[in-house]
């Protein structure tokens, strides 16, 4: 089913392409493009925040459906799967200093690096550049870029729940805001959880 949405996707825009071609047509695809390294820099800015704040990464998961492919990135299983347009990252605490701020922190870790990695691209082509319309490929390429992380970022940072492969999660937002008020106690199971993986 996502094999003949895709292909018939890539039908459409490809013909709206040939129809009047102009080089600024190309920025839908660059949009669409530009998501999958922006979900890789979103989903590695929380692994590496949780390590920065002493946590265990678990697993990084890069889209969903069928597993792809897996790599191991610093003892962390790298999962991809089939569909790259979501992911997460399965961190764990170590200990019980100040979990409510770490936890915080993870959340905002993925927009952050997205936001890092938007001001990295201003800061080479210059915002001139940037915000002025232009015919040429790499200036397009370099505004969807920009576009499709300013979209995850609304997406992101807009507090709701997000139903992923039979389960509930928080979007960043919610979860930047919801970790003041979670108990010590969640945070203690999740240590626990982590001492009886470790021990059978």
């Amino acid at each position: 089913m996502v094999a003949v949405f895709a292909a018939g996707f890539v039908g459409l825009m490809g013909l709206a392409l040939l129809e009047d071609y102009e080089p600024r047509k190309l920025s839908v695809i660059f949009v669409v493009l530009g998501w999958i390294p922006l979900l890789v820099i979103h989903e590695a800015g929380h692994a590496v925040v949780a390590r920065a704040c002493g946590w265990e990464v678990e697993r990084v998961v890069i889209g969903f459906g069928r597993t792809w492919r897996t790599f191991v990135i610093g003892g962390t299983p790298v999962i991809f799967k089939t569909v790259p347009l979501s992911g997460y990252v399965l961190p764990r605490p170590r200990d019980l200093q100040s979990p409510r701020l770490k936890n915080s922190l993870i959340y905002a870790g993925g927009p952050g690096f997205e936001l890092i990695a938007v001001l990295a691209v201003l800061f080479l082509t210059g915002p001139g550049v940037i915000f002025q319309p232009s015919d040429s490929i790499p200036v397009i390429a370099a505004q969807s870029f920009c576009v499709a992380a300013a979209l995850g970022l609304v997406f992101n940072l807009v507090p709701h729940r997000i139903l992923s492969e039979g389960s509930e999660s928080w979007s960043d937002g919610l979860g930047i805001l919801a970790s003041w008020k979670l108990p010590d106690r969640h945070f203690a199971r999740r240590i626990k959880d982590t001492d009886q993986d470790e021990d059978g």
